[in-house]
């Protein structure tokens, strides 16, 4: 736990922690529940009454606690694949985000805090933040899954992605996602059935897209994670928008 909250968060954790020896992966989809139980609460306090003000606290909270880690890593990302051929590495690792990598970012809180303005709307504040409990945690256990599945075999030439690829057993990404499928079980008794079948169509959604984003790259590297994690995110809130 401690090893995920270091690597997921901005939370101070002192030095066990913050050691790289370990990843922490099989808690990620447990931290992931964590971080979304907090951002939620604004949602939960306001949602019903103040949809919008709520929505855009929550998200801006996930963003402050996670350090906007993930969302760096999809500019990072989207710039690489934006960048003329042969640029694409300087792209990405430029600590300007380009033009392509701020629409990523715009598009992606945009569609995350109208997502949570209308489930909020219709179905609750109650909802929502177990939508959004439901997509932190889905999307940071997605990340061990690519790390065993896919990140193996196209690692970077070095860097993070390498290294967590490498760190991250077979079992603990198990552990992740057996732990995601009881906090979605349990959300499912708050919040009702939706939040599950969101769940899995945004996950299914996001892995598609994520996908596709790794093959332009040609590679999974740190950036990739960030990216896969963001898209998640976003794909489970629009599913629970849209199933209404």
């Amino acid at each position: 736990m401690l090893a995920a909250i270091a690597f997921l968060t901005r939370v101070p954790v002192g030095a066990r922690g913050a050691s790289r020896s370990r990843s922490g992966a099989a808690a990620f989809g447990l931290v992931g529940a964590l971080l979304g139980v907090v951002a939620g609460l604004p949602l939960l306090a306001l949602g019903a009454a103040h949809p919008v003000p709520a929505a855009v606290a929550a998200v801006g909270l996930l963003a402050a606690l996670s350090g906007a880690l993930h969302l760096d890593g999809l500019a990072d990302t989207i710039d690489a694949i934006a960048a003329p051929v042969g640029s694409e590495e300087r792209a990405r690792t430029d600590p300007r985000a380009g033009t392509a990598g701020v629409v990523a970012i715009v598009v992606a809180l945009g569609l995350d805090v109208a997502a949570l303005a209308e489930i909020a709307g219709r179905g609750g504040g109650l909802l929502a933040m177990a939508a959004l409990v439901a997509a932190a945690a889905v999307s940071r256990a997605a990340a061990p899954a690519w790390a065993v599945i896919v990140g193996r075999h196209r690692r970077p030439q070095g860097g993070l992605g390498t290294w967590f690829a490498d760190a991250t057993t077979g079992p603990a990404a198990g552990v992740a996602l057996a732990s995601v499928a009881i906090v979605v079980a349990a959300l499912v008794e708050l919040a009702g059935p939706r939040v599950a079948l969101a769940a899995v169509i945004g996950a299914v959604g996001g892995s598609a897209i994520a996908g596709g984003l790794i093959r332009l790259r040609r590679q999974l590297d740190g950036d990739g994670y960030g990216a896969l994690i963001e898209v998640t995110v976003a794909a489970i809130l629009l599913a629970a928008a849209l199933l209404g």
